[in-house]
């Protein structure tokens, strides 16, 4: 048989832990909220690229690293990235870095999406290839597209966008 007593500091155990569970959400949620305004209000983002990119219309290379993007409200965004490419067979890996993209016009948006179109630096085999046009499509919160001009490249990087997500800046 269970005493009063017992059932009481059953309660105020069960209440203690409630609560301290309520705090912790509340801490949580208000964490993410300030997370999610210092990003917005830093005009940054950032993310990883994990795509896998066609040669010669099939599946043939992995490409995966880190990009950033920041001024993001401003006339002059920076965009930067780097990544490495290997085949899927595991051969060939090379590393590129994309640097100096000059936007070109205002960014689009459509729906949840927002474009920004300019030139860029890509590091090649051959050397760095200057005023490449590419464009930087971000997606709602999480996901991003490097679309790099195939005819500036010698089609290195296939005919698809390179894939990415966004994380939080914060």
């Amino acid at each position: 048989m269970i005493s009063k007593n017992s059932q009481r500091q059953s309660s105020k155990s069960l209440y203690v832990t409630l609560a301290i569970l309520a705090v912790g959400v509340v801490t949580a949620v208000s964490f993410e909220s300030s997370a999610i305004a210092q990003q917005q209000s830093s005009g940054s983002k950032m993310g990883t690229i994990a795509s896998i990119q066609n040669e010669k219309g099939k599946p043939a290379w992995i490409v995966a690293g880190a990009w950033d993007i920041k001024n993001i409200n401003s006339s002059s965004p920076v965009f930067n990235a780097t990544f490495n490419m290997v085949m899927l067979n595991g051969s060939a890996p090379h590393k590129h870095t994309i640097t100096d993209f000059k936007m070109t016009g205002s960014p689009s948006k459509q729906n949840k999406a927002v474009t920004y179109n300019g030139t860029a630096t890509v590091t090649l085999k051959s050397g760095p290839a200057s005023n490449v046009p590419i464009s930087i499509k971000l997606m709602g919160p999480q996901a991003m597209s490097l679309w790099i001009d195939p005819g500036k490249t010698n089609n290195h990087f296939g005919n698809t966008p390179i894939y990415g997500i966004q994380h939080r800046v914060g």
